[in-house]
């Protein structure tokens, strides 16, 4: 009676010819050529293959158990489909020994068809994706974290993985990059924090990130950070000189770092300030929350021609699209560039941010040099009392 088959063997890491007949050798080898030979189980990825304490290599460790019974009488068996469907292969999954027990006999009456099914669509819809990625399509994961007023900004090395391969790519293994700098006991209000913390930002991506890709050993990264807007921006100067490079968005709903396609574009707009010589001009980015010109104003002595980039939906959640963050990146440079033939050549940008962390990195990434303004960027600290400055991008100094 019971429908789960023991698949045991140790001199091989094929199924056993001892099956029962139920499923035939050819039903078998499809299964674990689907499988990649880990167990179907949601969240569990053994390897079936291979035992490490016995120091059998090629010890077959898998089960076969059919999601609707082989028998009537069996778990989830049914009159007419368990004898219809013994062989079929999108019937039968591959299991490790303690999850072959638990959908048969513990919590058999949990384990619906339903369940089981989508449990075996997700392992093989997976495994299908990886296989499918060519050698070339290998990158670094990077993470960078501070933190963000009283939070610790941490990012999932897993979800980061996970979004990786969804897009059609692999993590290069033993290649994770983590800068975080989480547990540097400053807050964001005092004199010290800003200086400390891109100082180490600099610091370990030196050591970490710039050697290898000079060297070559680094061809592609793929970025994740979190933490305060303008950590962000120099993160993103530190990345432009390294040209392949995927910058992803946590977000919130579902929460995750895969770009979700489905959802509407955004738009972005350019308010542009009266023609004038200018010194000095503002520039709101205005993709998180609006930034009324009352903020800005009262950080400066005089009056200041105020720009603005701001997105056709304002929110936390709003950029969630690849294609939104790069049309993003492309309206920041081209405003660069137009504030510099408005205002003249030795004009500064005082730049006031309200964005996602995606979005700041771009900022940072788009910012050249030699061809756009002194970027001045500030934080907002309510202690402080709003609006103040601390980290600047020279073009006379780099």
């Amino acid at each position: 009676m019971p429908k789960s088959t023991k698949v045991s063997s140790a001199k091989t890491n094929v199924p056993s010819k001892n099956t029962r007949a139920s499923i035939p050798p050819k039903v078998q080898n499809f299964l674990w050529a689907r499988s990649g030979g880990r167990c179907e189980y949601r969240g569990c990825n053994e390897l079936l293959i291979g035992d490490l304490v016995s120091n059998t290599p090629n010890a077959n460790k898998g089960y076969h158990a059919h999601i609707i019974g082989d028998s009537p009488d069996g778990p989830r068996g049914h009159e007419t489909l368990s004898k219809k469907l013994a062989s079929d292969p999108n019937n039968v999954m591959l299991l490790c020994d303690v999850h072959h027990r638990v959908i048969d006999r513990d919590k058999k009456l949990e384990h619906t068809v339903q369940l089981l099914s989508e449990m075996k669509r997700e392992h093989e819809d997976r495994i299908e994706v990886v296989t499918a990625i060519i050698q070339d399509r290998g990158t670094y994961p990077l993470r960078y974290s501070a933190k963000i007023a009283t939070n610790e900004a941490l990012i999932s090395a897993s979800d980061l993985h996970l979004a990786i391969v969804e897009e059609g790519r692999f993590p290069v293994r033993g290649g994770n990059i983590d800068l975080d700098l989480i547990g540097l006991d400053y807050s964001e209000d005092e004199p010290d924090y800003w200086a400390v913390h891109l100082r180490n930002l600099r610091t370990s991506f030196r050591e970490k990130v710039s050697g290898r890709t000079e060297r070559g050993e680094i061809k592609h990264l793929t970025v994740a950070a979190l933490a305060p807007i303008p950590l962000l921006v120099e993160l993103g100067r530190l990345l432009s000189d390294i040209r392949a490079v995927d910058v992803r968005q946590l977000l919130r709903n579902p929460k995750g770092l895969k770009w979700d396609s489905s959802s509407s574009p955004l738009d972005f707009e350019v308010v542009k300030a009266t023609p004038s010589k200018a010194n000095s001009v503002a520039l709101k980015i205005e993709i998180s929350a609006d930034i009324a010109d009352e903020r800005i104003t009262r950080v400066f002595s005089e009056a200041i021609p105020i720009w603005s980039i701001h997105s056709s939906v304002r929110g936390n959640d709003v950029l969630r699209r690849s294609d939104d963050l790069a049309t993003f990146a492309r309206v920041f440079r081209t405003t660069l560039d137009q504030i510099r033939h408005v205002h003249g050549p030795d004009v500064d940008v005082h730049l006031f941010p309200a964005v996602p962390a995606s979005s700041a990195v771009e900022m940072g990434r788009g910012w050249q040099p030699k061809a756009h303004p002194t970027l001045r960027v500030y934080d907002e600290n309510r202690r402080l009392g709003g609006f103040h400055l601390v980290h600047t991008l020279d073009h006379r100094q780099a």
